[in-house]
């Protein structure tokens, strides 16, 4: 199995690697500007800095340091490649010119391809420990080829990855009852980005169900902001708790589209369409945001009770699916990349129940097809054309069709979740 498990993961990172050295979405342009502009400005004035190539930062610090730390990376890889330039002459200098142009967004995509590994390899540990390693190397066999997730990494070079390799590796030590370092890693992913804030009611479900002393949690959440503030310090040393709130506050929060949908198939784009509008629209006398809140929360009740009665991993990563599943369904603002959270966790349940497989790969592709819209790569002019028939008509149908793959997950898994592969 070990041999097994070295040849698949081999293969997923050099098959995500070939990939990376092709197209970057236009956001790595933002990645790339904010790695070069943490080493002119430094950390102190990074967020105040004036001159942006592109877009002004709106991550939090823990995103920054991963863009500061690939600047780094490439500017190391490079400087062995341009001493190898001039001092071994068979070496051919036109590659100096490729790995210019391409070698800086490849790198940039390297934690989100290793993360798809580190989420890979927690799958066929948990799948191994409650099945057989045999079911945890198909966990991590379908999690590695579907193309939502390397499409995600390894084509675009977005961070989803990474922020879910963390918190899942959170909940992996929270089962094992390593509340220290379950709830630093849990802070780490937040650190990172905030888009996983919707897994801390059930951490903390979970958390007060296995009964932990009260001091020992107190000394979990001390130690964790003592260390998140810690690695604050070179951005804010004279009060990183102040400046932290704020950058959250301002940035982080404030600095985002507050649409209707920003591209996501949900039940949004299915009413309203997909084009740009702001979530602070009145419908039936409260706006859509509001409206956004209140379902999801409703349709919370049932997955969190559920936690609440029952601690196993089943059960665990039933209500992570369908917090996951509900927040892009039902919130607005949903991006199209919103869904990846719902794959690491949702993948080990296809695992432990037969009867969501064909669920599973009809969400992927549709998935899919909603990261491919708008970006259009590659570029199909009539995939494209049938997407933008009838102002956009076909990405409404397949919020309609999403919703009701959503209902049907939702009520699967409640009710058939514990059910696990015989």
């Amino acid at each position: 199995m070990k041999k097994k498990l070295a040849i698949l993961f081999g293969l997923a990172f050099v098959f995500r690697m070939v990939l990376a050295f092709g197209v970057y979405h236009p956001d790595l342009r933002n990645h790339m500007d904010w790695g070069i502009r943490f080493w002119d400005y430094g950390p102190e004035k990074f967020y105040t800095a004036n001159v942006w190539s592109y877009t002004w930062p709106n991550q939090p610090p823990g995103t920054i340091y991963i863009f500061a730390g690939v600047r780094k990376l490439f500017e190391a890889v490079f400087g062995i490649f341009w001493w190898i330039n001039t001092t071994v002459p068979p070496f051919p200098s036109q590659m100096m010119f490729f790995l210019e142009s391409n070698l800086y967004p490849a790198l940039l995509k390297l934690p989100a391809i290793l993360a798809d590994l580190g989420i890979a390899f927690i799958i066929y540990k948990l799948l191994s420990q409650l099945k057989s390693k045999r079911l945890g190397y198909f966990g991590a066999l379908v999690f590695l080829v579907n193309p939502v997730v390397w499409y995600n990494s390894s084509v675009w070079g977005q961070t989803d990855s990474i922020i879910n390799f963390v918190a899942l590796a959170a909940f992996y030590l929270l089962l094992k009852r390593q509340l220290l370092l379950a709830v630093m890693v849990l802070s780490l992913s937040l650190y990172i980005k905030v888009s996983l804030l919707i897994f801390v009611p059930v951490f903390a479900i979970i958390v007060v169900r296995q009964k932990y002393k009260l001091v020992e949690i107190l000394n979990a959440v001390v130690f964790s902001l003592l260390a998140v503030l810690f690695i604050t310090l070179p951005f804010a040393p004279e009060a990183p708790h102040n400046w932290l709130f704020r950058i959250y506050k301002d940035k982080v929060f404030a600095q985002q589209l507050h649409v209707i949908t920003a591209n996501g198939f949900n039940i949004w784009s299915a009413l309203t369409g997909i084009h740009e509008q702001p979530d602070s629209l009145i419908f039936a006398i409260i706006n859509y945001r509001t409206w956004g809140y209140i379902i999801f929360a409703g349709f919370l009740v049932l997955p969190l009770y559920k936690i609440y009665k029952k601690q196993n991993a089943s059960s665990v990563f039933t209500t992570l699916s369908l917090v996951a599943y509900s927040s892009f369904m039902l919130l607005t603002n949903m991006h199209e990349r919103y869904l990846y959270p719902l794959f690491p966790v949702f993948t080990i349940m296809v695992l432990l129940n037969n009867k969501l497989r064909s669920l599973y790969w009809i969400i992927s592709l549709l998935t899919l097809f909603n990261m491919y819209h708008f970006w259009w790569y590659p570029e199909i002019g009539l995939v494209r054309s049938i997407f933008e028939y009838g102002d956009r008509l076909l990405p409404r149908v397949m919020g309609a069709v999403n919703f009701v793959l959503f209902v049907s997950v939702y009520r699967r898994l409640l009710f058939d979740g514990d059910r696990v592969r015989k």
